[in-house]
């Protein structure tokens, strides 16, 4: 059963079919949690290897897929699911689309995640998908709204249409990341976004900023603690350079239009902030600093320091109870007399990996604290810390 890229035509069709369907459907809840081995063998039971082995990946996919599955009994492919858009991102992309009242086409629809969202959401809607056989999935995931085509030469009016598009970063030998090597090319999806009455182009979330036009509204957005995109915006109700961070589930936002802090710093303070990388992504740690009230430590470091603390979805909140020099003797030390234990290390600018820390450290025992390692003005510094929310006394 592969893992690995895309699924063959002939395993396609059959599970878009009647008989594949039912077989999908009649699999008990169970056989999710067998080895891939066992799993074969009792579909082996009941189908041809063929049908047998194209079930099989299916249940295996949809069992990673876990709770980020958007659909229940959605087809997939390994492929496709490493890129599909998680549920949240998606809803609110669609939710920003519906307000401009145009037809949606997705050029690059994948398994059509981002156009079944966008059909949720009330839209007209078509996607488009070059491979055939994800054409075949994507086209049943969505209630035949994909056609198999090629995203440059698309069957859609772009002048009437919102665009949604999200070139490949992937090959057979890996991840690409010179923009210039997406499919399609980077130059030519921003010129067909230029050319549409609104567009949406997805690119990962550690582009280059240098890649980025300066026509565009830009987001960065995260889930949780993981960075998913950076979504490039032109045409109808955009502000061309903008810049939004956006921190899903709650919505949380920040954008280059607020106010800013100036450029000063200061001497580390009672209390750190550690901003989430949508905001360090989207080049907007000044602009928090001044919702915080806080001021940066070292004008290269995204770390922010205040005497008081305040609350923000944005940025981590910590009480300073130590600070030393970095040196692995020193701290473990520290820590061991104070009866500390290290239960999260955090770093910016800061040359050991968190792992490699707690590897020199070895083992201690006592009250978690985290260890917030940094530089600022060229001396390596350990600030140790807890971890402050609204609501606990100081």
């Amino acid at each position: 059963m592969p893992q690995t890229g895309y699924v063959d035509i002939a395993r396609a069709r059959f599970l878009v079919s009647a008989a594949g369907r039912a077989a999908l459907a009649e699999a008990p809840d169970e056989w999710n949690e067998l080895p891939l081995h066992t799993l074969a063998g009792r579909l082996r039971l009941h189908l041809p290897a063929v049908e047998a082995a194209a079930v099989g990946e299916q249940i295996a996919l949809q069992q990673r897929a876990g709770p980020a599955l958007w659909r229940p009994r959605l087809l997939l492919t390994a492929e496709g699911l490493q890129m599909a858009t998680h549920p949240a991102v998606a809803r609110r992309r669609a939710k920003r689309l519906a307000e401009l009242s145009l037809p949606v086409a997705d050029l690059t629809a994948g398994l059509g995640c981002d156009l079944w969202a966008c059909i949720e959401a009330g839209m007209p809607a078509l996607g488009v998908e070059r491979d055939p056989a994800t054409a075949l999935l994507a086209a049943s995931n969505t209630e035949g709204c994909v056609v198999r085509g090629d995203a440059t030469r698309a069957p859609v009016d772009p002048q009437r249409s919102a665009l949604i598009i999200d070139p490949s970063r992937r090959t057979d030998s890996g991840r690409r990341f010179d923009p210039a090597a997406f499919s399609p090319p980077w130059g030519v999806v921003i010129e067909m976004a230029r050319a549409a009455a609104a567009a949406v182009v997805k690119g990962p979330p550690g582009i280059s900023h240098a890649a980025i036009p300066l026509d565009c509204e830009v987001e960065f957005v995260q889930f949780g603690r993981g960075m998913r995109e950076a979504a490039l915006w032109f045409g109808a109700e955009i502000r061309p350079g903008l810049k939004r961070a956006v921190l899903l589930p709650g919505g949380d936002s920040i954008t280059s239009a607020e106010t800013e802090s100036t450029d000063e710093t200061s001497a580390p303070q009672q209390f750190i902030f550690d901003p989430e990388s949508c905001v360090t992504r989207a080049g907007l740690v000044r602009h928090l600093a001044h919702q915080l009230g806080a001021t940066l430590m070292d004008p290269k470091i995204a770390y922010l320091t205040a005497p008081a603390p305040t609350a923000s979805p944005l940025a981590a909140c910590f009480e300073v109870l130590d600070a030393l020099p970095f040196a692995v003797g020193r701290l473990k030390t520290r820590l061991r007399e104070r009866g500390w234990r290290p239960d999260e290390v955090r770093r910016r600018g800061f040359p050991v990996e968190p792992d490699e820390l707690r590897r020199l450290l070895g083992r201690l025992d006592g009250e978690p604290v985290t260890l917030l390692c940094t530089t600022i003005c060229d001396r390596r510094m350990v600030f140790i810390a807890r971890q402050w929310r609204p609501g606990e006394e100081l």
